[in-house]
């Protein structure tokens, strides 16, 4: 599966906040998690991209994100989600 610019943006976003982006192969969707002071997301990775980008804008609220600089794109779709 062809990665978005979403999609990739998404996980330079985790990058920068030290979140652990992690794909994988199991039942259920997946989501954010922490464990033992780590911060991760785990996706199935057979998941299309849209459903990829849902998932991290619907998890995105647990984390403070007022001082992180974010590109315009999403900006946009967390402005317009209400995050």
């Amino acid at each position: 599966m062809k990665k978005t610019a979403t999609l990739t943006l998404f996980e330079d976003l985790c990058q920068r906040l030290s979140i652990i982006v992690k794909y994988d192969r199991f039942f259920g969707k997946g989501g954010y998690c922490r464990l033992r002071d780590k911060s991760y997301f785990i996706i199935n990775e057979r998941l299309s991209a849209e459903a990829k980008e849902q998932i991290f804008k619907q998890e995105m609220r647990a984390i403070d994100m007022q001082n992180v600089s974010l590109p315009p794109k999403l900006r946009e779709l967390f402005d317009k989600n209400g995050l």
